[in-house]
């Protein structure tokens, strides 16, 4: 398909040689590739635990201490961390799933949490989710095509046929046969759900698409052709990657920036080739320490 033309690059971005790892490409609204896309300012959340006793308030767990952070569009960020760092809890803030207890989410100069409830619903056509369980995330009961379509269709309210070849083009923009449209999810392996998760967060045309371990429950050579895939609509059409996981050497395949979590804060961040060649944090060193034969990208 000619880039020009294709279906998952939104009006306003240019397209051909000049990509957003060093061209001119610029966003829907014309602004140059480059400005912050999503800022994280002084983010604060705590949960209340199963209280102990009727005489004391529950305890709380503080998910996030003070995360500051700045995702520029054309620089895909990844945050690694080990289990219960608050990764996820970062990520269901950058989506406003959840609203914190302190600090703001900015996407393009926009504060999400001040959004109305309408503002917030036409804003979601930038930035769409993908989530680690395929299979989890897909209605079992409905029809691919009308999954795919499903973020459009709330939005955009179009006709039923145009919803059809929306599904079909986002479908094979991810390397499926139109003929998936009519199946059910329980009809594809692990590696073709997440394709379609792919397929259906790309529908609404996105600026960000926020990847929660979106590939660790898949085997090994179907999570790296998945991140083959994510890398090409990375370079190629423009989509910029808020990549969750545990494991380093996946980070550093697709994202061009990378923080690391530990205990709710961030610990070190910076670009993935000079994080991961000199780490400056133990913990850093302790997680790069854990991946055997990690090949670091020449790319700044």
């Amino acid at each position: 398909m000619d880039a020009d033309k294709s279906p998952i690059s939104p009006p306003g971005r240019s397209q051909g040689e000049n990509g957003p790892l060093g061209g001119q490409r610029t966003t829907r609204s014309g602004e140059a590739w480059g400005h912050y896309l999503l800022e994280m300012r002084d983010l604060q959340q705590r949960y209340k635990l199963p209280r102990e006793s009727l005489s004391r308030p529950p305890a709380e767990v503080h998910a996030l201490n003070g995360v500051s952070l700045r995702i520029t569009a054309g620089r895909s960020m990844g945050i690694v961390g080990e289990s219960g760092s608050g990764k996820s809890t970062l990520a269901r803030l950058a989506m406003a799933l959840e609203r914190p207890v302190g600090g703001q989410v900015l996407f393009e100069g926009r504060d999400l949490h001040a959004l109305n409830a309408r503002e917030l619903r036409a804003a979601r056509r930038d930035f769409q989710m993908v989530f680690q369980d395929p299979y989890g995330s897909l209605d079992p009961r409905r029809r691919v095509w009308r999954t795919v379509a499903e973020p459009a269709a709330a939005l955009e309210h179009a006709p039923r046929a145009a919803q059809r070849e929306r599904a079909a083009a986002m479908l094979e923009a991810v390397g499926l046969r139109a003929d998936a449209l009519d199946k059910y999810p329980h009809e594809f392996s692990g590696g073709q759900r997440q394709r379609i998760a792919i397929a259906r967060a790309l529908v609404t045309r996105p600026k960000l698409i926020v990847a929660d371990e979106a590939v660790s429950a898949l085997d090994v050579s179907v999570a790296a052709q998945v991140l083959n895939l994510m890398a090409d609509l990375r370079d190629n059409h423009g989509v910029t990657f808020l990549f969750i996981s545990h494991d380093l050497a996946v980070v550093s395949h697709l994202c061009q920036d990378v923080a690391v979590m530990k205990g709710g804060q961030i610990v070190e961040q910076g670009p993935v080739r000079q994080v991961l060649r000199a780490p400056a944090h133990a913990y850093t060193r302790t997680l790069l320490d854990a991946v055997p034969e990690l090949v670091v990208p020449h790319a700044a």
